[in-house]
Protein backbone atom coordinates (compact mmCIF):
# COMPACT_ATOMS: atom_id res chain seq x y z
CA UNK A 1 0.00 0.00 0.00
CA UNK A 2 1.54 3.29 -1.18
CA UNK A 3 -0.03 6.61 -0.19
CA UNK A 4 1.11 9.78 -1.95
CA UNK A 5 -0.14 13.35 -1.98
CA UNK A 6 -0.37 16.35 -4.26
CA UNK A 7 -0.52 19.94 -3.10
CA UNK A 8 -1.51 22.85 -5.35
CA UNK A 9 -0.20 25.46 -2.96
CA UNK A 10 -1.25 29.10 -2.90
CA UNK A 11 0.96 31.91 -1.65
CA UNK A 12 -1.62 33.13 0.87
CA UNK A 13 -3.61 31.08 3.35
CA UNK A 14 -6.83 33.01 2.60
CA UNK A 15 -6.82 31.51 -0.92
CA UNK A 16 -7.71 27.83 -1.48
CA UNK A 17 -4.93 25.27 -1.72
CA UNK A 18 -5.87 22.02 -3.43
CA UNK A 19 -4.82 18.81 -1.70
CA UNK A 20 -5.24 15.23 -2.88
CA UNK A 21 -4.21 11.78 -1.65
CA UNK A 22 -3.89 8.59 -3.68
CA UNK A 23 -3.59 5.09 -2.30
CA UNK A 24 -2.23 2.59 -4.81
CA UNK A 25 -3.21 4.89 -7.70
CA UNK A 26 -6.80 5.38 -6.46
CA UNK A 27 -8.07 8.75 -5.26
CA UNK A 28 -8.95 8.56 -1.56
CA UNK A 29 -9.31 12.26 -0.76
CA UNK A 30 -9.43 15.59 -2.58
CA UNK A 31 -10.41 18.95 -1.18
CA UNK A 32 -9.50 22.59 -0.73
CA UNK A 33 -7.73 23.75 2.40
CA UNK A 34 -6.33 27.05 3.56
CA UNK A 35 -3.91 27.18 6.47
CA UNK A 36 -0.57 25.44 6.93
CA UNK A 37 -2.04 23.80 10.04
CA UNK A 38 -4.92 22.29 8.02
CA UNK A 39 -2.47 21.04 5.39
CA UNK A 40 -0.21 19.42 8.02
CA UNK A 41 -3.23 17.91 9.83
CA UNK A 42 -4.36 16.17 6.61
CA UNK A 43 -0.84 15.02 5.82
CA UNK A 44 -0.54 13.58 9.33
CA UNK A 45 -3.86 11.75 8.86
CA UNK A 46 -2.84 10.07 5.57
CA UNK A 47 0.93 9.82 6.19
CA UNK A 48 2.05 9.84 2.53
CA UNK A 49 5.39 8.49 1.35
CA UNK A 50 5.86 11.30 -1.19
CA UNK A 51 4.25 14.71 -1.63
CA UNK A 52 4.45 16.62 -4.92
CA UNK A 53 4.06 20.36 -4.41
CA UNK A 54 3.07 22.73 -7.20
CA UNK A 55 5.43 25.51 -6.18
CA UNK A 56 9.08 26.31 -6.74
CA UNK A 57 11.24 24.85 -3.98
CA UNK A 58 14.10 27.33 -4.40
CA UNK A 59 14.32 31.11 -4.60
CA UNK A 60 15.69 33.10 -7.55
CA UNK A 61 15.84 36.70 -8.73
CA UNK A 62 14.00 35.80 -11.94
CA UNK A 63 13.82 32.45 -13.69
CA UNK A 64 15.92 29.62 -12.27
CA UNK A 65 18.08 27.59 -14.65
CA UNK A 66 15.65 24.67 -14.22
CA UNK A 67 12.77 26.98 -15.24
CA UNK A 68 14.67 27.99 -18.37
CA UNK A 69 15.11 24.30 -19.23
CA UNK A 70 11.37 23.76 -18.76
CA UNK A 71 10.62 26.67 -21.10
CA UNK A 72 13.05 25.35 -23.73
CA UNK A 73 11.18 22.02 -23.56
CA UNK A 74 7.86 23.76 -24.24
CA UNK A 75 6.48 24.07 -20.69
CA UNK A 76 5.11 27.36 -19.34
CA UNK A 77 6.32 28.14 -15.82
CA UNK A 78 6.48 31.36 -13.82
CA UNK A 79 9.67 32.83 -12.36
CA UNK A 80 10.15 32.43 -8.60
CA UNK A 81 11.52 36.00 -8.56
CA UNK A 82 8.14 37.66 -9.09
CA UNK A 83 6.80 39.34 -5.96
CA UNK A 84 3.75 37.04 -5.61
CA UNK A 85 5.87 33.98 -6.41
CA UNK A 86 8.40 34.87 -3.67
CA UNK A 87 5.62 34.49 -1.08
CA UNK A 88 4.64 31.13 -2.61
CA UNK A 89 8.24 29.88 -2.53
CA UNK A 90 8.63 30.93 1.11
CA UNK A 91 5.42 29.12 2.10
CA UNK A 92 6.40 26.03 0.10
CA UNK A 93 9.84 25.89 1.72
CA UNK A 94 8.32 26.31 5.19
CA UNK A 95 5.95 23.38 4.55
CA UNK A 96 8.72 21.31 2.92
CA UNK A 97 10.96 21.78 5.98
CA UNK A 98 8.14 20.62 8.29
CA UNK A 99 7.54 17.55 6.12
CA UNK A 100 11.25 16.78 5.80
CA UNK A 101 11.46 16.70 9.61
CA UNK A 102 8.68 14.07 9.59
CA UNK A 103 10.59 11.94 7.06
CA UNK A 104 8.19 12.67 4.19
CA UNK A 105 9.86 13.05 0.79
CA UNK A 106 8.84 16.28 -0.98
CA UNK A 107 9.24 16.89 -4.71
CA UNK A 108 8.52 19.91 -6.89
CA UNK A 109 6.13 19.53 -9.79
CA UNK A 110 4.15 21.70 -12.17
CA UNK A 111 0.76 20.03 -12.81
CA UNK A 112 -0.02 21.69 -16.15
CA UNK A 113 3.42 20.70 -17.47
CA UNK A 114 2.97 17.22 -15.97
CA UNK A 115 -0.37 16.88 -17.76
CA UNK A 116 1.31 17.94 -21.03
CA UNK A 117 4.19 15.46 -20.57
CA UNK A 118 1.67 12.64 -19.97
CA UNK A 119 0.16 13.12 -23.42
CA UNK A 120 -3.31 12.86 -21.86
CA UNK A 121 -6.29 15.14 -21.67
CA UNK A 122 -7.45 15.92 -18.13
CA UNK A 123 -10.41 13.55 -18.65
CA UNK A 124 -8.25 10.65 -19.85
CA UNK A 125 -5.66 11.12 -17.12
CA UNK A 126 -8.17 11.32 -14.28
CA UNK A 127 -10.25 8.45 -15.68
CA UNK A 128 -7.17 6.27 -15.06
CA UNK A 129 -7.76 6.70 -11.33
CA UNK A 130 -11.53 6.33 -11.49
CA UNK A 131 -12.66 9.96 -11.76
CA UNK A 132 -15.43 10.37 -14.33
CA UNK A 133 -16.23 13.51 -16.35
CA UNK A 134 -19.12 14.46 -14.07
CA UNK A 135 -16.87 14.46 -10.99
CA UNK A 136 -14.18 16.39 -12.85
CA UNK A 137 -16.73 19.15 -13.53
CA UNK A 138 -17.37 19.45 -9.78
CA UNK A 139 -13.68 19.80 -8.90
CA UNK A 140 -12.02 23.21 -8.77
CA UNK A 141 -8.87 23.89 -10.77
CA UNK A 142 -6.92 23.80 -7.47
CA UNK A 143 -8.27 20.31 -6.73
CA UNK A 144 -7.59 19.05 -10.27
CA UNK A 145 -4.02 20.34 -10.09
CA UNK A 146 -3.61 18.66 -6.69
CA UNK A 147 -4.79 15.34 -8.18
CA UNK A 148 -2.34 15.70 -11.09
CA UNK A 149 0.42 16.47 -8.57
CA UNK A 150 -0.55 13.37 -6.56
CA UNK A 151 -0.41 11.26 -9.74
CA UNK A 152 3.06 12.67 -10.38
CA UNK A 153 4.08 11.69 -6.84
CA UNK A 154 2.68 8.19 -7.42
CA UNK A 155 4.71 7.72 -10.61
CA UNK A 156 7.77 9.19 -8.89
CA UNK A 157 7.43 6.65 -6.07
CA UNK A 158 7.35 3.90 -8.73
CA UNK A 159 10.43 5.30 -10.49
CA UNK A 160 8.39 6.20 -13.60
CA UNK A 161 8.83 9.92 -14.15
CA UNK A 162 10.54 12.67 -16.12
CA UNK A 163 13.06 14.83 -14.30
CA UNK A 164 13.99 18.31 -15.48
CA UNK A 165 17.01 19.23 -13.39
CA UNK A 166 19.64 21.93 -13.13
CA UNK A 167 21.89 23.43 -10.46
CA UNK A 168 19.02 25.29 -8.78
CA UNK A 169 16.24 22.72 -8.72
CA UNK A 170 14.48 19.67 -10.07
CA UNK A 171 10.94 19.51 -11.42
CA UNK A 172 9.27 16.10 -11.64
CA UNK A 173 6.74 15.42 -14.41
CA UNK A 174 4.58 12.49 -15.43
CA UNK A 175 5.96 10.07 -18.01
CA UNK A 176 4.14 9.62 -21.31
CA UNK A 177 0.97 7.73 -20.37
CA UNK A 178 -1.39 8.34 -23.29
CA UNK A 179 -0.41 7.87 -26.91
CA UNK A 180 -2.69 10.58 -28.33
Amino acid sequence: MVIVAGLDLRARSDKPTGIAFLEDNKLVFVSKTYTDEEIIMLINRYNPLVIAIDAPLSHAKGFREVDKKMIRQGYRVLPPGWKSMKKLVSRALRIKNLLDSKGIHVIETHPRSSLKSSGCSIEKLLARIGIDKERIRRLSRDEIDAVIAALTAYHYARGEYISVKDVDGEIILLPRICST
